[in-house]
């Protein structure tokens, strides 16, 4: 799982270059509302879309992680639909829905049935390489999103930034493994609560709980400033769990409103007995420190799979779920 983590750069800029001919086929024409529609390690990358976008863009943007839409997503949407495996229900459900509808789409997949009813819909498909777990193909799944909302001019500086942001991860990967190891020897044993300073990282924070829970098989939480201000905070009150640690993911001061910089310091002081560990977002740009913290929150999950001595790839329980399901 290492090194899979570490092939997120080749990752970003492979599928960047390989979904340019299906993406230019698409109507340059901005949607009334972009739905994406994905669970689990699929749709984060909506999540992140949707971060990245969350103060710049008029468009609305709905991520969908259910079986069916919202009733306010009609016609003049245009919903990207993404299952890694190609089979995951909930996804194909969406599918149908947007089929029914007749909403423009396009799909994102390795194979499997999302595939073959795109294919025989005649959607386009930007095709992604088979033989990884879903939550390790984020780059291949992200960066195909993100060209998406490129061609739009939704995310203009998408081209030059995303190559910075590879540029920077490259550089500094070494000493990330060496901050995620010694982060992930500090949580064994733990329960982490990941707060996000800014709510455009929030996806940051969930991805790290969800990397926490596939990888490490440990139970994780996460909230945002200034919203965890207004019910997380008093459960401190109530007393804390020896185990608890807080886990700042911190976006930087130009990157945060100054108020939930205060807020942070104001609780720093309130809470002393409650060990806390930062996490800091590096780069120029919004993509790079968003990148920046998926890599490193990727890092600490594995480093800690690695500490208690389990293998990350497996996820049994869902595994077994999908089984019963049938």
């Amino acid at each position: 799982m290492l090194s899979l983590v570490r092939s997120i750069p080749d990752q970003l800029e492979h599928n960047w270059k390989q979904s340019a001919s299906v993406i230019k086929e698409i109507s340059k024409s901005t949607p009334a509302q972009i739905a994406i529609c994905g669970m689990g390690g699929s749709g984060i990358s909506g999540d992140l879309i949707r971060g990245l976008l969350l103060y710049s863009s008029s468009v609305p943007l709905e991520v969908v992680k259910d079986y069916s839409l919202p009733t306010w997503i009609r016609k003049d949407a245009f919903a990207v639909v993404i299952s890694y495996s190609g089979n995951t229900e909930e996804t194909l459900s969406l599918w149908d829905e947007c089929s029914k509808m007749q909403i423009p789409r396009l799909a994102l997949s390795s194979g499997g049935r999302l595939t073959e009813r795109a294919l025989s819909e005649g959607v386009a498909v930007i095709k992604i390489p088979p033989g990884y777990p879903p939550r390790a193909s984020i780059g291949y799944l992200f960066s195909a999103c993100l060209r998406l909302v490129h061609h739009w001019g939704l995310y203009p500086d998408a081209d030059k930034e995303l190559f910075a942001a590879t540029a920077l991860i490259r550089s500094r990967i070494e000493e990330w493994c060496k901050e995620a190891s010694a982060l992930a020897s500090s949580l064994k044993g733990r329960f982490p609560l990941i707060h996000s300073l800014d709510v455009r990282f929030a996806p940051l924070a969930y991805r790290m709980v969800c990397e926490l829970n596939e990888n490490a098989k440990e139970l994780a939480h996460f909230h945002t400033y200034s919203e965890m201000n207004h019910n997380e905070l008093n459960g401190f009150e109530g007393g804390v769990d020896e185990n608890a640690v807080i886990v700042i993911l911190d976006a930087g001061k130009d990157f945060t409103h100054p108020r939930n910089q205060r807020r942070a310091e104001i609780i720093e002081e309130a809470l002393p007995r409650v060990p806390r560990y930062k996490i800091k977002a590096e780069g120029e740009t919004l993509l790079e420190r968003m990148l920046s913290l998926l890599i490193k929150g990727d890092l600490v999950s594995v480093y800690l799979a690695e500490f208690k001595g389990i293998d990350p790839e497996p996820v049994n329980m869902i595994e077994n779920l999908k089984r019963e399901l049938g």
